[in-house]
């Protein structure tokens, strides 16, 4: 889960709830109230589509009917079958520190990645209305496209874990993921490890949001070695806010702390 804060300075910008959180759609400058109108519909409609898709907590969602045994469309099986394949190769590439199994009860849960999963349908459903700036927001889970302003990238801050409505780092970013994981949120799908007593915050950037949050979420239960193990995959950088207020980062495009 995550703790970061989007900053932005847009003309448009639409919340709503999604997914037991808050979504915001955040619009570039140039673009205009119809345009600003499509992508808001299309990006709430992506998003409501997945909420009914992967929800655990509602036995009328396609997975749970799924795992009761009852018939879905074919389209959401595939889609079921992908989040869940995308989840046993992060258990693998982690080694059990990311799960997507609740250890207490055995059940297939894939919330560690289907948020998201989710917000990247969302992204490329603005787009599909002709939208290219822009950014999505779900419950401080970030993807930008584009420029928030021309020749003006988004900026995105992370927020102190340790004190309340003030941002201790701002990145940079066109075109990429930014994702939090702390110990306001802890990741439900880490269970088979305790986190780091001296990490609060660990932050992932990168070119794709749902690896970026499952990242986040394995690099917290990590610790400060969690950077490290970030830094091996290609194009994704971590920001480590520790318990004595230090920043670790390696993160590209940090212009502030």
């Amino acid at each position: 889960m995550s703790v970061g804060l989007a900053v932005a300075r847009a003309r448009h910008s639409a919340v709503f709830s999604t997914m037991g959180t808050m979504a915001t759609l955040t619009l570039a400058s140039t673009v205009d109230a119809d345009d600003a109108a499509r992508a808001r519909l299309a990006c709430e409609f992506s998003l409501a589509t997945d909420e009914h898709r992967f929800s655990h907590y509602d036995e009328r969602s396609e997975i749970m009917r799924w795992l009761n045994g009852h018939p879905i469309g074919d389209d959401a099986l595939r889609d079921i079958r992908c989040v869940m394949d995308e989840c046993l190769l992060l258990q693998i590439a982690s080694d059990g520190v990311f799960s997507p199994f609740d250890p207490s009860t055995g059940r297939l849960d894939t919330a560690g990645y289907a948020k998201g999963h989710a917000i990247a349908k969302a992204v490329a459903a603005v787009r599909s209305v002709g939208i290219r700036d822009f950014s999505i927001n779900v419950g401080g889970d970030t993807h930008c496209s584009g420029e928030r302003a021309p020749r003006q990238p988004w900026h995105i801050g992370i927020a102190d874990p340790a004190r309340r409505r003030r941002v201790a780092a701002v990145v940079r970013v066109e075109n990429g993921a930014v994702a939090t994981s702390g110990t306001s949120e802890r990741g439900e799908h880490i269970w088979h490890r305790r986190p780091s007593a001296t990490v609060l915050s660990f932050t992932v950037t990168g070119p794709e949001i749902a690896t970026a949050d499952a990242y986040a979420t394995i690099g917290f239960a990590m610790g400060e070695p969690g950077i490290e193990w970030v830094a091996a995959h290609e194009g994704y950088s971590s920001l480590v806010i520790r318990a004595d207020g230090r920043i670790i980062s390696d993160a590209v495009g940090l212009i502030a702390g």
